[in-house]
């Protein structure tokens, strides 16, 4: 299956985790030396699970 099935997740109501991801990302980058860039992707096309 490749990427084009997938889509940006909308995190935008969930702000606390949005934060931890960018927590995790800078921590990465001090363990690493390096900059990390963690994305979340969906397989629904707007971004929000089905429910």
């Amino acid at each position: 299956m490749g990427m084009a099935s997938y889509h940006f997740a909308n995190l935008d109501i969930h702000e606390e985790l949005m934060q931890e991801l960018r927590n995790l990302e800078s921590r990465m980058k001090e363990e690493l030396g390096y900059e990390i860039a963690l994305i979340a992707y969906t397989k629904e096309a707007d971004g929000l699970p089905n429910n």
